[in-house]
């Protein structure tokens, strides 16, 4: 079989303007496993309030984080999808590796259609996506599947649910904070993750164990697939790759909208609690993410740290995140030729 890599990033405007935006809001918003409420509330979400009001604002905010090449995701993604094909072809491996977006060019499908082109007929369909999560990996699966079904003849496809706890990842971001932490002198090292409502958490706990609490503190079969709990693993391995103390490291959860309860603890509320133990010097490394976007960028980078420090903290610093570290492309390469051995 002639094999493909296929990595899938979440996506990015095409342009940092309103135009830009709406155009990336109009496939965000058409995704179900995002949005599952009430078609009416989420027109009403998109059209009043999102379209007209959150793009323009959004749009300057992208604007403040685009690089001379375009939006950070979009190049880095790019860089990484370069390299790892380097690391195949160097190795001798006829394995063609393709990047595809969840809500921006090159779509999904857009991808499949070029590597079906090329007659590649065994893919791994790899989320960069490192904890899953049914909003991200399962509607990067659903987009693959339901382009595939097009096929003429239906390729094989492998799919990584996640990769927090493989080892190449921790090496790659220990390498990444520990190349970065020294000079940035901090009191205390914060593992930030997006969040996600505690709604969409639950419809992954097939067996009702979730609260939200101490559940979250080992990985077993029941709570195999929890977000949650996979953040907390991830920073736990992380920070024993990097040699530091339970009480030296925390988690938190960023990026929350809406009224809906969001799993905690919440971002903005720790780095107070921080402060008020005394620390004011802060690093942020954020592992939920593989690349910098405005999430990182913009909302810890700038939003953040100026609320830190209008609120007395010496210093909110924002450690950069694997983007196109040579340790991460051989990583990627690492995990996904292991793939392909049966």
């Amino acid at each position: 079989m002639s094999k493909a890599v296929l990595l899938i990033n979440l996506g990015t405007p095409a342009e940092p303007t309103a135009r830009g935006l709406r155009e990336f809001y109009r496939c965000f918003f058409a995704d179900r496993f995002v949005f599952d409420i009430n078609p009416v509330g989420l027109w009403l979400l998109r059209n009043l309030i999102v379209m007209p009001l959150r793009a323009p604002r959004t749009a300057r905010d992208y604007a403040g984080i685009w690089m001379d090449q375009g939006s950070p995701l979009q190049v880095y993604s790019e860089r990484v999808g370069q390299g790892v094909q380097e690391r195949f072809d160097a190795a001798g491996s006829d394995v063609a590796v393709r990047v595809g977006m969840a809500y921006g060019r090159p779509f999904i499908a857009d991808a499949l259609a070029e590597l079906e082109r090329e007659g590649r007929d065994e893919i791994l369909v790899f989320p960069l996506y490192p904890q899953y999560a049914r909003a991200t990996t399962e509607s990067a699966f659903h987009s693959v599947r339901r382009a595939a079904a097009s096929w003429r003849q239906a390729p094989k496809l492998r799919f990584i649910d996640d990769f927090f706890a493989e080892p190449a990842f921790i090496r790659a971001w220990a390498g990444v904070i520990r190349a970065k932490l020294a000079e940035a002198n901090a009191d205390h090292l914060v593992f930030s993750y997006h969040g996600l409502p505690e709604a969409a958490v639950r419809k992954t706990d097939k067996q009702g164990c979730c609260d939200f609490g101490a559940c979250c503190d080992e990985i077993g079969e029941a709570n195999r697939n929890c977000y949650r709990a996979q953040c907390l693993a991830t920073s736990r391995a992380i920070a024993a790759a990097l040699g530091r103390e339970a009480e030296a490291c925390s988690v938190a959860f960023q990026s929350r909208f809406g009224p809906a309860r969001w799993i905690k603890p919440y971002l903005d509320a720790h780095l107070l609690e921080l402060l008020a133990q005394g620390k004011k010097r802060i690093a942020v490394a954020t592992p939920s993410f593989v690349t910098d976007c405005l999430e990182t960028l913009h909302e810890i980078g700038r939003e953040y740290r100026e609320q830190f420090i209008e609120a007395g903290g010496g210093d909110l610093i924002l450690l950069p995140n694997l983007n196109d570290d040579a340790g991460w492309i051989a990583a990627l390469h690492e995990l996904s030729a292991a793939r392909f051995v049966d």
